[in-house]
């Protein structure tokens, strides 16, 4: 029987939750698409999670595909629905809030939107990402979704209509009628804090609607009363392949320092991201083929799409052959699903770690795969899972841009290329 449903709006996130229940041996499905179908549910599962990929989207299209999975859940009888929102709160979360809401039929959702054991706190309403301002990290510069406000009521009100209201760690759980829609937003700077809000909202039998990062479903689990089971381990391989679609620094320092350690870097020239057309071409493909023999030679190969430190050449080739900025991302995630095709149809024995919810998307539309299982979390943030294609079990690594130390790369190596060989 299903009791959790969580909406995500992109990939990484649908797996950093549904992870928190994997990991248990608790059967999670995660699905991509804009509906959830009885159909496609699996007998024993009791977690669902659906990758909506809202986050690019206006907040008026969010709102409408967030609504229609949410009404899928209420129409399934699934009793607790999680709106699951990124940690560093990017994307149309006050829509989605409102949208999980009105679908629901309720006036009121709990959001605990901090992450202590990565350093994202809520005090006083304001999010914190390792001591700064949420406004002046790393997520207030994002080319694609950077964060303007630090304050989250000053956030959620400019996607939503809904009453928003503060709850501080020493107020008591609000208990009475509003008489209007509220979103309530619980400060959190430890995992214990969390924990302890979900047994409040709990014992006030109000676990219908929450909403919250992955720090919030790892705390979900001992209130659901799933039933746990030994779930499947890492399985090692040959090597290391990684599909460095994030842009964010965080990212850019951990394949830096991948690279110092001796690993082969590829940078992707504009043509090479951009072009829908080069992977086709004879030049195209004659890389494709040198990339293949890399892998047969080398442990661990990242390819990755940053630009160079002023992004001119990327930028003149937009403009010269007229792609907007919000296509960028989706020929960059593009690029990335043909190569590792290309790549495994030829052989490769690596794992494929990729970095951004867009980029494992990009895989996925390729190989026309729209189920995921997640297995284990390898580092905090950092998912294995597997995913079935033309009869092969491909093990797949996902993090988010914003995840993991510097050494990320080389710590994943070790955990999963075949002893027999030092990294």
């Amino acid at each position: 029987m299903v009791k959790l449903l969580m909406i995500a709006d992109d990939f990484t996130g649908a797996l950093d939750a549904g992870i928190q229940f994997a990991k248990r041996g608790i059967d999670t499905q995660i699905f991509t698409g804009k509906e959830l179908r009885k159909k496609d549910i699996s007998d024993t599962a009791q977690v669902l999670v659906v990758d909506s990929e809202t986050r690019p989207l206006s907040g008026g299209e969010a709102y409408q595909i967030v609504r229609k999975i949410t009404e899928n859940g209420v129409e399934l009888d699934i009793p607790v629905i999680l709106k699951k929102t990124d940690s560093a709160l990017r994307g149309n979360v006050g829509a989605e809030l409102e949208a999980v809401m009105d679908a629901a039929g309720e006036d009121k959702i709990y959001f605990i939107p901090a992450f202590p054991d990565i350093n994202r706190i809520t005090e006083k309403g304001i999010h914190y990402i390792d001591g700064e301002l949420l406004e002046d990290s790393a997520f207030g510069r994002d080319p694609f979704e950077p964060v303007r406000h630090s304050y989250i009521p000053e956030l959620l009100a400019v996607q939503s209509g809904s009453r928003i209201s503060s709850v501080g760690i020493e107020d008591e759980f609000p208990k009475g009628p509003t008489g209007e829609k509220t979103i309530y937003v619980f400060d959190a700077g430890k995992k214990e804090e969390i924990v302890r809000r979900v047994e409040e909202i709990a014992a006030n039998d109000r676990l219908r609607l929450i909403a919250g990062c992955a720090g919030l479903a790892e705390c979900l689990f001992p209130v659901l009363g799933l039933k746990e089971s030994k779930g499947e381990g890492i399985q090692r391989q040959k090597g290391l392949y990684v599909a460095c679609g994030s842009l964010n620094p965080i990212t850019k320092a951990q394949v830096e320092e991948a690279a110092l350690k001796g690993c082969v870097r590829i940078n992707l020239s504009a043509q090479q991201k951009l072009s829908e057309a080069y992977y086709s071409s004879a030049e195209g493909i004659e890389f494709l083929g040198k990339l293949s023999e890399a892998c047969k030679k080398h442990q661990v190969v990242i390819v990755d799409t940053f630009d160079d430190s002023e992004g001119t050449e990327a930028n003149q080739y937009a403009k010269e052959h007229g792609i907007q900025k919000k296509e960028l991302r989706y020929r960059i995630s593009g690029c990335h699903g043909r190569i590792v095709r290309y790549l495994l149809e030829h052989g490769m024995q690596h794992t494929v770690m990729m970095t951004g919810g867009d980029t494992l998307m990009g895989f996925m539309k390729e190989i026309q795969c729209t189920q995921l299982y997640p297995i284990c979390e390898i580092e905090k943030g950092v998912v294995l899972s597997r995913l079935e294609w033309e009869g092969k079990k491909i093990q797949i690594i996902s993090k988010s841009g914003g995840f993991g130390c510097k050494n990320v790369i080389m710590k994943i190596a070790d955990k999963v290329i075949e002893r027999d060989s030092e990294i």
